[in-house]
């Protein structure tokens, strides 16, 4: 019980939705601290109550937390969009940053005792990324933020030591207790998980094969298949549907004059891009070779097209060792509104990848358009 087990496609998507969720997060409450700072400066200074030189409360309150917020604003903002980090390694920075970014509000506003377990908060919310690394070492620094606020408390209000005091030591007590809580319930959440994806895992052996295809991670042509012909069974105007046919460009080329396993490169780098667009009301599947089908349930015409068209951006940006030169994908995509068959589905959206690829490819072709 290491970790946590292999991650779904969906599940991955869902993690990277909340990286950059927690992202904007970290924006909004940068612009709520400052405007609070701002105000309670006015009003202290006003009461002639801020304690300490109008100079240096304004770079401790203000310009110090301001300018952490931002660096980790920018730093989970770089880690969100990097080509080169795994999942694990964006997760944690973006804990990392939310963490650092309560612990300093905390320390700014030492003055305020219920600010010091802000980094609690943190810990609690990064238990949804199942990796119990992030909340040890979120566990140690608060333990330390706390301790840091207590000190610059009793240097501030030095006349009341013990009932400061008496506060470290309550706090700390209650950052042991919800970081053990915490961890003793990630064990468990993770047991369960491994437990469901083995039930899973051998459900599908045994019923339906491998759900998800071996070389590129996304779904399974059987998968593929069985969900799509139940989505277009009860497509109607209501509930429409959209479905698109991939390929990489010259991939036969590719494959005869790189090897077959320059070739599952370039298929496991696809199947990576498209992984994230794997959700709730999309599903992506390797349908044979190079050819992968989106389908994409109640979703809007031209939402649809613009995701197939980033998705083919993302791909021809990726580098490969063996070859300077880009490798590009070329799309067909229909909209239905009545109910069929995945066959027939996909003979029309054949058409649509026919017209992308004689346009010249590293194109995305909607039924009925000469180009898009």
């Amino acid at each position: 019980m290491e970790g946590k087990p292999a991650s779904d496609p969906a599940l991955r998507n869902l993690e990277r939705t909340i990286r950059f969720e927690f992202e904007k997060l970290i924006l909004i409450v940068t612009i709520i601290c400052l405007l609070t700072e701002i105000g309670l400066t006015f009003y202290y200074y006003f009461i002639q109550d801020l304690g300490q030189p109008l100079i240096n409360y304004i770079a401790f309150r203000i310009l110090v937390p301001l300018g952490v917020n931002i660096l980790v604003y920018i730093i989970a903002r770089f880690s969100n969009r990097s080509d080169t980090s795994t999942d694990s390694t964006k997760n944690r920075v973006v804990s990392f940053a939310g963490l650092v970014m309560t612990g300093v509000i905390a320390l700014a506003h030492s003055y305020f005792i219920p600010l010091w377990l802000l980094p609690l908060f943190t810990v609690v919310i990064c238990t949804i990324f199942h990796d119990r690394f992030i909340l040890m070492i979120q566990a140690g620094l608060s333990f330390v933020f706390v301790l840091y606020a207590g000190i610059l408390h009793l240097y501030d209000y030095p006349d009341q030591r013990a009932f400061t005091i008496l506060c470290i030591i309550f706090s700390e007590v209650m950052v042991i207790a919800l970081s053990f809580i915490s961890y003793r319930l990630e064990i468990f959440n993770i047991r369960m998980l491994m437990v469901r994806e083995r039930n899973f895992a051998g459900a599908d052996k045994f019923e339906n094969g491998f759900e998800t295809d071996s070389v590129t991670g996304v779904y399974s042509k059987k998968y593929l298949t069985e969900e799509a012909e139940k989505i277009l069974a009860k497509t109607n105007e209501l509930d429409p549907c959209g479905v698109a046919l991939i390929d990489v460009d010259d991939f036969k080329k590719i494959n005869d004059e790189m090897g077959n396993d320059k070739g599952d490169d370039i298929l496991r780098t696809l199947g990576s891009v498209l992984q994230d667009y794997i959700d709730e009301d999309t599903i992506v599947g390797r349908y044979g070779g190079d050819t992968f089908v989106v389908i994409f349930e109640n979703g809007v015409r031209e939402e649809n097209i613009d995701a197939l068209n980033q998705i083919r951006k993302d791909f021809s940006k990726k580098k490969y060792s063996f070859t300077k030169e880009p490798v590009t994908i070329s799309g067909g995509y229909s909209w239905f509104d009545v109910t069929m068959d995945l066959k027939s589905a996909l003979d029309e959206v054949e058409k649509a990848l026919s017209s992308a690829k004689s346009s010249g490819k590293n194109v995305i072709m909607a039924s009925g358009e000469s180009e898009d």
